[in-house]
């Protein structure tokens, strides 16, 4: 069935990506692979249940592959303790992976643990191996390595000569996908987190995602998932169907905290408010090879059952990889650099993600208004990845509002039952959203927002200052024909760079989604008025696309929208 919806938008863009260098000054860090949750070999052959696990299905990324969506036009970097191996592993192939970088002062050895998340990036198991092909095989790969030692317990020392990698994958890739990390930083302060969310500010085309921890069921999500513009990942178990929360995987909530070179300032004296975790995806059971033997008339393989937020997150970069490979693929031009911001692919992935059970985000009636100031649930953030809910998501409808700087703010646009935009909002302003179609009383919607908080490296330092953290909200409101709205729902976290509602249409009517921009968090700059956000929307009973959408922007006024049909 071919699609057809209406969208009205303006021209997009926002120019300008600012210069990030860091010092070769050698200073020691320590950090630790994250989700080397066990290695031991549990099972050889192919005949173990594990192995029947499709991942590609199970995330929905095989939705991509029946368009002929592979990760094409898109480079990936896995930044990791080694580098990668193309040929470490027999029964995985790398013939993608292009790019290595590594500071003369790094260990460059081929790691199991880098590898396996390459795989699971963007491997490709050839005919006759029963492993998983990793999300995006189509992506090419590169791999960035930034240990300088390792120790026995598997940590590792890094310097800030080597902690270039970070930046060299940021401005060389579409997606940066890092399973290392500093369990002491909940607060998201810390130099790692620091560094990935100034290279994201950097960087605003390159999805930056990072694995949130193994210190579950009671511990929080550390740096730099404890960051404010990552997509921080945890795990899933319960395979085949993955619908909990593994238990050793991080969680929410996290203090929140801004650092202006010198000192750090916590909200609320510390208290421990904001979600740590945006997605989760399958963290267990992931088979990965360890060595082939080749004998006379038989091949043996030994297999390795994986688990740890280590793997869920490359899967989580994978389906960024695919998202915008998608984009780049089939998009309009004019669209591709709205369409590839990482703030909307996380709004896309977060609002397609799956409620499991016992998914809670705070939300409760005040004053006869759904709110939340919490957004997300603190163990499973938005929920588990679904990138066949994503691709749908990603390609019925668009609003874009930002043009080469340009602030628009004030707007009312009428968009489809399903969509994202990209926008601009300025303080004391909102930008209003209505649907087009009328809702009825009992279908689900869920809205997802999400925005950078201003960060800038200091190379003079080899640190971080923050800059300014915008709170912006996010509210639902049943238009009626007198012209007095009524506020149906509300996510209003003050700490969060993410509001989220999800809930049932009350009663039919129309309906009108509101993005506003209340106050500041704090402004070190004192003057940030204006913020770029992603959003996301949907509400239920929405056909399958048969289409990809291209949208044709044209002079500074309305955009006209376009369908190719794609061939399966």
């Amino acid at each position: 069935m071919k699609l057809f919806h209406r969208i009205l938008g303006l021209l997009c863009f926002r120019g300008g990506i600012l210069p990030f260098l860091l010092a070769c000054t050698p200073a020691v860090l320590h950090a630790q692979p994250i989700g080397q949750f066990s290695f031991a070999p549990e099972f050889y052959g192919i005949d173990s249940s594990d192995s029947l696990v499709n991942l590609a299905d199970v995330t929905g990324a095989a939705t991509f592959y029946g368009y002929g969506i592979y990760g094409q036009n898109t480079t990936s970097w896995v930044v990791d303790a080694q580098a990668v191996g193309p040929d470490l592993f027999p029964a995985e192939t790398f013939s993608n992976l292009v790019y290595t970088y590594a500071t003369p002062d790094v260990v460059t050895n081929p790691g199991d643990h880098a590898t396996w998340c390459a795989a699971l990036l963007g491997g490709y198991t050839p005919p006759g191996y029963y492993l998983n092909t990793g999300m995006a095989p189509g992506t090419i790969l590169g791999s960035a390595a930034i240990a300088t030692s390792t120790n026995s317990d598997g940590s590792f020392d890094i310097s800030t000569q080597s902690l270039s990698a970070y930046n060299y994958a940021a401005t060389h890739g579409d997606v940066l996908s890092t399973s290392v990390g500093d369990t002491s930083d909940l607060a998201g302060i810390g130099v790692f987190s620091g560094l990935l969310d100034s290279l994201a500010v950097a960087n605003p085309n390159t999805t930056m995602v990072a694995a949130a921890g193994n210190s579950g069921p009671t511990g929080n999500v550390g740096g730099p998932a404890s960051g404010y513009n990552t997509i921080s990942v945890g795990a899933l178990d319960g395979p085949p169907s993955y619908n909990y929360v593994a238990n050793f995987s991080s969680l929410g909530p996290q203090p929140t905290a801004w650092y202006d070179g010198t000192n750090s300032y916590y909200y609320n004296n510390g208290a421990a408010t904001r979600p740590g975790v945006d997605l989760v995806a399958p963290g267990t059971s992931i088979v990965m090879p360890a060595v082939m033997t080749v004998g006379t008339n038989s091949i043996s393989f030994n297999y390795y059952s994986l688990a740890g937020t280590s793997f869920a997150t490359p899967l989580v970069a994978g389906g960024a990889a695919l998202l915008d490979s998608t984009s780049k693929t089939y998009f309009d031009p004019s669209l591709i650099d709205a369409a590839t911001r990482s703030v909307v692919l996380k709004a896309v992935l977060m609002n397609s993600a799956d409620k499991l059970p016992g998914w809670d985000n705070g939300q409760q009636m005040v004053n006869g208004v759904i709110t939340t100031t919490q957004a997300l649930d603190y163990t499973m953030g938005a929920g588990r990845m679904n990138l066949g809910t994503a691709f749908t998501q990603y390609t019925t409808s668009a609003c874009v509002t930002t043009y080469q700087g340009i602030s628009w703010t004030g707007l009312n646009l009428q968009v489809a039952n399903v969509g994202w935009a990209y926008g601009t909002v300025l303080l004391g302003g909102s930008n209003n959203y209505t649907f087009a179609n009328q809702l009825f009383a009992g279908q689900q919607i869920a809205v997802t927002s999400d925005w950078f908080r201003s960060q800038n490296w200091n190379s003079a330092t080899n640190d971080y200052v923050d800059v300014a953290q915008a709170e912006l909200d996010l509210m639902i409101y049943q238009v009626l024909s007198g012209g007095s709205d009524i506020l149906v729902a509300e996510s209003i976290s003050p700490v969060s760079t993410t509001q989220e509602l999800y809930f049932q249409v009350p009663s039919t009517g129309t309906y009108m989604i509101d993005v506003g921009y209340s106050t500041n968090l704090f402004d070190f700059s004192g003057s940030y008025a204006t913020q770029d956000y992603g959003l996301a929307w949907s509400v239920e009973d929405v056909p399958e696309p048969s289409s990809i959408m291209l949208i044709g922007l044209g002079g500074a006024g309305l955009a006209l929208l376009r369908w190719r049909r794609l061939k399966r």
